[in-house]
């Protein structure tokens, strides 16, 4: 039984070590396989030069850390470097200085090596017409710090005295466009740009003769010798502002011509608010506890108040005309009503009515306020008389009024109504008489077209307006 034993060991540790063996020689496999496929291939490209090479990170800056160790020149402030489309692709650009000088002024941009002056410009917002001039050349390739001139091809309006001319140039001053438009300044004349300044396309070029005008402004008249080519620059020129709403004789766009009148208006407009009273009405309400041609005053009468505001438009002072803006009435009026007497006493019976004295207005069964000159209260009676005529002549129909006419003369018009106001003849004209009114029994009888009508009346008190 011992010397069995012995003879299985060997075999089990070989059969261990064995196992051990392949475990290492696949860990190895793996470990070979994991790293050859996390290893890249990139390429850095510096003008004409090129580097490639293999590496395990794919970000922007190992790779040119790499390329830098394979001899590539390190970046300057000015270069950049520019993944192509999203690959192990890196290109650097070797940026230089670019000095344009254009219209005058000259300023400073960034071009990179290799680029023509065209795509520099293009990359920089700088864009040219066919017609404009580059020096150097559009084609030029940029190989180093580099001045570009660029002249612009322009279009430049000359106006002169209201005549208009267009000239075409590349480059230049004002001076060269009066130059080729055949434009020479006197002594005095002026242009609204400075002879240096460089032209741009679709400037407009005015040029202004000495001319002498005379202007009359603000009381005093004075003459000046001036370069405008507009009358309202001429103005400013001689130190006259103008207000938006000030006149003058003649246009403020109108040429100056020498020997030109101008005069000036000075036009001021304002607002004013007047404040008025407005006057109350009286209403007279006939009272028969009151003897006739006495009167009471029931409710006392209150002035109302109104505000209006004007625009008010003064020409060198003097006003020229105003207009009403708004007229608000701010406080009604209160109306004044008075108890005027109806009652008669006993010795006045049989009279020709009570004559109240003193003019006033009442309300007419329309609304309207009408003014009287004179009032009666006494009885009233009503006639018709169909196709008849009155002791005057006239057709007898509504509206004449048969009177005594040595106490309401002939052809006075007049308004009747009961004291109350429940019964209203209306208006009419004192045309006829009769026998009741000679004798004083009535002091009116009114006339009606029909016999039914007259019923409205029959017999009572009514006042008599006698209107103003």
């Amino acid at each position: 039984m011992h010397g069995g034993f012995k003879s299985k060991a060997p075999r089990y540790w070989l059969a261990r070590a064995a196992v051990l063996c392949v475990l290492l020689l696949l860990f190895s496999v793996f470990s070979v396989v994991s790293v050859m496929a996390n290893t890249v291939s990139a390429t850095v490209l510096d003008g004409g030069a090129s580097y490639t090479f293999s590496m395990n990170s794919a970000d922007l800056e190992s790779i040119l850390y790499q390329a830098q160790q394979k001899g590539l020149e390190p970046l300057g402030p000015l270069d950049v470097a520019e993944r192509v489309e999203n690959t192990t692709t890196v290109n650097v650009r070797r940026g230089v200085k670019l000095r344009v000088t254009e219209a005058g002024q000259t300023s400073e941009y960034i071009a990179y090596k290799g680029d023509t002056v065209r795509k520099a410009l293009a990359e920089n917002n700088i864009l040219l017409k066919k017609s404009d001039a580059v020096t150097p050349g559009r084609d030029m390739v940029i190989e180093a710090d580099l001045a570009v001139d660029v002249k612009r091809s322009c279009e430049v309006t000359v106006t002169v005295e209201g005549k208009s001319q267009v000239v075409s140039m590349t480059g230049g001053t004002v001076a060269d466009a009066l130059e080729q438009a055949k434009v020479k300044l006197g002594p005095k004349d002026a242009c609204n740009y400075s002879l240096e300044e460089p032209l741009f396309d679709k400037m407009n070029l005015r040029v202004s003769r000495m001319v002498k005008v005379t202007v009359t402004a603000d009381g005093k008249t004075g003459e000046y010798e001036i370069a405008a080519q507009r009358v309202q620059a001429a103005l400013e020129r001689c130190g006259i502002k103008l207000g938006k709403d000030d006149r003058l004789n003649v246009s403020r766009t109108d040429m100056v011509r020498d020997g030109m009148a101008i005069q000036v208006e000075r036009v001021r407009v304002e607002e004013e608010t007047v404040e008025s009273d407005l006057d109350y009405t009286t209403y007279y309400e006939y009272d028969n506890t009151l003897y006739a041609g006495e009167e009471e005053v029931k409710t006392p009468g209150e002035k109302g108040q109104r505000k209006t505001t004007y625009q008010v438009t003064y020409v060198d002072g003097e006003m020229e005309n105003r207009q009403v803006l708004s007229d608000v009435v701010t406080k009604e009026p209160v109306q004044e009503v008075i108890r005027t007497g109806t009652k008669q006493k006993a010795n006045m019976a049989g009279s020709q009515g009570v004559s109240l004295p003193g003019a006033g207005t009442f309300v007419d069964y329309m609304g309207k306020t009408v003014s009287y000159s004179s009032k009666m209260v006494g009885e009233c009676t009503a006639y018709s008389i169909p196709g008849g005529t009155t002791s005057i002549g006239l057709e007898a129909k509504y509206g004449i009024i048969a009177v005594n006419p040595s106490v309401i003369p002939y052809g006075t018009r007049m308004y009747v109504a009961s004291p109350d106001g429940s019964v209203v003849y209306g208006y009419g004209v004192a045309a006829d008489t009769g026998g009741a009114l000679l004798d004083g029994t009535v002091i009116a009888d009114l006339c009606y077209d029909t016999v039914e009508e007259c019923s409205a009346i029959g017999r009572r008190d009514m006042v008599v307006y006698i209107l103003s």
